[in-house]
């Protein structure tokens, strides 16, 4: 499956030193024909439309968007999965010191489905059950990626993150931080498929 990764700019040294400075790094990362079928699959499933308005007092987030997560045990996104899990264990495992808290292991899928004019969603920061790096894929779709400083969405700083590339966020954990940066989507252009994988942690 890495043959489905285009990897020539693939420097995970560049990579984690992006993350430390800006807290979210783009780079393209699939091959056109396997984003298409991953595009195709996408928009076979039936979609959970997500509650609009999450959150309360001071932490409200708005959102537009529908969710899908029951992948059948055929789908190819586990292969992208097996495939980008095993590629950042190889660049990683002769890394000193490790950049992650713990093993970095991806155990939670999920694709994201924006409409064309929605709203995206507003300043946010990702919970604390999800550990190390948030990895997000964006299958198809037109729509804008920003980093902030605050709810309010002051300093935003735009990522460029088109149909391709992987998204790659630092979560607590990376380089024993617990620094969760802000985020937010909009201007969404066309009908918008991201595919996230996380690794999540139970609370105790």
């Amino acid at each position: 499956m890495i043959e489905d990764f285009l990897l020539d700019d693939f420097d995970v040294g560049n990579i984690l030193g992006k993350l430390s400075e800006f807290g979210a790094f783009s780079i393209r990362i699939l091959i056109e024909d396997f984003r298409l079928c991953l595009l195709k699959e996408a928009e076979s499933y039936i979609y959970r439309s997500e509650q609009e308005i999450v959150g309360r007092n001071d932490k409200i987030v708005i959102q537009q968007m529908s969710t899908f997560e029951e992948f059948p045990g055929n789908s190819k996104f586990y292969n992208l999965k097996i495939a980008f899990q095993a590629l950042l264990e190889d660049c990683l495992k002769n890394l000193k010191p490790y950049p992650f808290h713990t093993r970095l292991l991806f155990n939670s899928m999920s694709l994201q489905r924006y409409e064309k004019g929605s709203i995206g969603i507003t300043p946010h920061r990702d919970g604390f059950k999800y550990k190390n790096l948030i990895s997000n894929f964006n299958i198809d779709g037109g729509g804008r990626f920003f980093t902030c400083t605050d709810r309010s969405g002051k300093g935003s700083c735009e990522i460029p993150f088109p149909p391709g590339s992987v998204l790659l966020m630092r979560a607590p954990g990376f380089l024993g931080s617990d620094e969760r940066p802000f985020h937010y989507v909009s201007d969404i252009q066309g009908t918008r498929y991201v595919f996230g994988l996380r690794q999540k942690v139970p609370y105790d």
